[in-house]
């Protein structure tokens, strides 16, 4: 039966949090048409994924469990979903735009000659088709892009909607399957290595980000006072890309078009002058507020609060407000 099929990627025998994302647009695209939820699961050692999707409002599970799929594989995973598709010919895809999220959904469009549309921030199921807004030229621009032929490979921009909330009802049916593959394997992982972020933090999923930029001067601030202050505020430090080039911190720091994209609730960017690419990595925060010596950055232009002056005056006194306020709170409770 046709339907809104996602695809549910696995991380360390976890299910990745953008899955919930995902079911949320899947959700509204299933309400127009009175179409069914549809689950795609492809890995290895799944017990802990498989857990966490019984909570998921989804019709059917479809797993695919398989050792060659332990490590992120994108001919694997697009071969698994090629297959899934034949059999139940859902109207629309969804994947996450994670790297083997992306190249998957590439690949499977290719295959299966569907319509790809990636880095969706809103999205419309119409009679016409699918009407989806990205942004283009570096974030500078939305865009509006309909697609009427379908069915439709969607990857939605990470945060750009709301996550749903897992339910305590178990899915009704759940599915396994052998991975075949099409033809002679193409392609083979590598030695998987994990590049940290120094601080142990995952910048994606922070709900506070202090974000560093040239302005700061040198790597010293990174592990002192931004650091000192997005602990106070239980977050993290995240940087420009000048920064990372630099080698003052890790890449995995690093929020942009080239880095990663965040949604925090809050994302304070000091000595960041706001070139359109970053911009692009950090516009679907919840709160921006900006700290800048030059009153005509463009970051200014986006910020909900912003305050022009030199950081090395402006942070200690922000520390002392936050770690007074923690500290009052520890007494009145």
């Amino acid at each position: 039966m046709p339907g809104i099929l996602v695809f549910a990627e696995p991380d360390n025998g976890e299910l990745r949090p953008e899955f919930w994302e995902l079911m949320t647009v899947a959700t509204k695209l299933a309400a127009t048409d009175g179409e069914a939820v549809h689950v795609a699961l492809a890995g290895w050692q799944l017990d802990s994924v498989l857990e966490a999707l019984s909570h998921a409002e989804a019709a059917e599970v479809h797993v695919f469990e398989d050792e060659r799929l332990a490590d992120p594989w994108p001919e694997g995973n697009s071969a698994a979903l090629a297959a899934l598709c034949g059999a139940i010919k859902p109207k629309v895809v969804l994947l996450p735009r994670t790297p083997l999220g992306v190249e998957t959904a590439a690949r499977l469009a290719i295959q299966m000659g569907w319509s790809l549309l990636q880095d969706v921030t809103q999205v419309e199921n119409g009679p016409q088709g699918i009407t989806a807004v990205r942004p283009v030229f570096g974030g500078a621009v939305a865009a509006t892009v309909k697609a009427r032929q379908g069915p439709w490979v969607i990857v939605p921009r990470p945060r750009a909607f709301e996550a749903a909330q897992p339910q305590q009802a178990a899915v009704s049916l759940m599915h396994h399957y052998e991975l075949v593959l099409p033809g002679p394997r193409q392609t083979h992982c590598g030695a998987r290595t994990r590049h940290e972020s120094g601080t142990g933090k995952n910048i994606e999923r922070a709900p506070v980000l202090v974000s560093g930029g040239a302005g700061i001067g040198g790597p010293e601030p990174f592990t002192g006072l931004l650091e000192e202050i997005a602990g106070l505020m239980g977050g993290a430090v995240s940087a420009s890309r000048v920064v990372c080039d630099s080698g003052w911190v890790p890449t995995a720091l690093q929020v942009g078009l080239t880095g990663k994209t965040v949604a925090p609730d809050l994302y304070l960017a000091v000595g960041i002058s706001g070139a359109s690419q970053h911009l692009a990595g950090c516009s679907s925060a919840q709160a921006i507020a900006v700290v800048n010596i030059d009153k005509t950055a463009p970051f200014f232009h986006l910020a909900n609060y912003g305050v022009v002056g030199d950081w090395k005056e402006v942070l200690p006194g922000l520390y002392d407000a936050l770690k007074e306020k923690l500290q009052a709170g520890k007494s009145s409770a």
